[in-house]
């Protein structure tokens, strides 16, 4: 007898991906990368937005539900693809219906305030919580060995949810960080900063090109692409991918991580300070600002293999 799994969240893009890794095990359609001894009957998908993607799917036990209570009551997993926010309180409103030795998995890209639940939750319930960050996005291959962290929940149980997280992703790439507190800072430096020093990138592009010294051109960003070298390329290919995240992630990045804003004004700091060496051309400055970046990077990175790596990404 396998297990029934519930994505919450199923409609959103990394419910998807979630619910076609699941899809393979339960079929045992197998890559050579996958090769997974846990047995899944039933999927059941539920979200509050229409699920449009199981037309190529006709399979009596993949099951749209528009209860999630009543799918808690009868899943052994499940996985939650949801802002933390709602999370949190979709778990404090069924507290009472999950299953003895379920297992609950949240997927959230901020840990502090989910962890506290899934402890309570763990310590009070006879379940087992999986704290994990998967460190792709809904793009990635399936059959790629990817990324996750590890946020151990409960230290009393915490080889149960290793083992169960080595039974469920047996060939992803596993890290462990002891504390969500170091994840969510790790995060606001590599993840929140990312997304926002690219966020005010494409806001002004899109501001440059309703400006007059710009109306030469119809199609601003076409023009600047054209013109490019590999510089820009890269730089505005990435800010353009983050805006086909969902904004709850923004949100959550910003707002949910109080090490964000902490991290972003020391960015701010760093930024105004050579601004206003550029505006008084101090030449000595900038030489000395760029040198000792350049020298300080140099003793852990070895940046002319991040140069040739760049190109050899472009040119594939």
């Amino acid at each position: 007898m396998g297990y029934t799994l519930t994505i919450v969240g199923a409609a959103g893009r990394m419910g998807k991906w979630f619910f076609e890794y699941f899809n393979i095990i339960k079929n045992k359609a197998y890559h050579s990368n996958i090769n997974c001894s846990l047995i899944i009957d039933k999927i059941l998908l539920y979200d509050i937005r229409e699920i449009n993607y199981l037309t190529n799917y006709n399979d009596e036990n993949i099951v749209v539900i528009n209860d999630v209570s009543k799918s808690i009551k009868t899943s052994d997993i499940i996985l939650f693809c949801i802002p933390i926010n709602d999370i949190i309180s979709t778990i404090r409103n069924n507290i009472t219906l999950f299953k003895p030795g379920s297992i609950i998995i949240e997927i959230s890209s901020i840990k502090t305030a989910i962890h506290n639940i899934l402890l309570d939750i763990s310590m009070d319930k006879n379940v087992v919580t999986l704290c994990i960050h998967p460190m792709f996005g809904p793009g990635a291959s399936i059959f790629f060995s990817n990324k996750i962290i590890f946020i151990p929940v409960y230290k009393n149980n915490y080889q149960a949810e290793k083992n169960l997280l080595n039974k469920i992703f047996p060939y992803f790439e596993k890290i462990i960080i002891e504390e969500p507190d170091k994840h969510d800072l790790a995060i606001a430096v590599i993840i929140s900063l990312i997304y926002f020093i690219n966020l005010v990138f494409s806001k002004f592009l899109l501001d440059l090109s309703t400006s007059k010294e710009f109306k030469f051109e119809d199609n601003l960003m076409h023009f600047f692409k054209k013109i490019s070298g590999s510089t820009f390329k890269i730089q505005s290919l990435l800010s353009e991918s983050i805006l086909t995240d969902d904004i709850s992630l923004f949100l959550s990045l910003f707002i949910n991580n109080d090490k964000s804003l902490k991290t972003i004004n020391a960015y701010s700091r760093l930024f105004n300070q050579l601004l206003e060496k550029i505006e008084k051309k101090d030449i000595d400055f900038i030489k000395d600002y760029i040198a000792s970046t350049k020298n300080g990077i140099l003793k852990d990175i070895d940046i002319y293999k991040s140069y040739d790596i760049l190109y050899k990404f472009l040119n594939s």
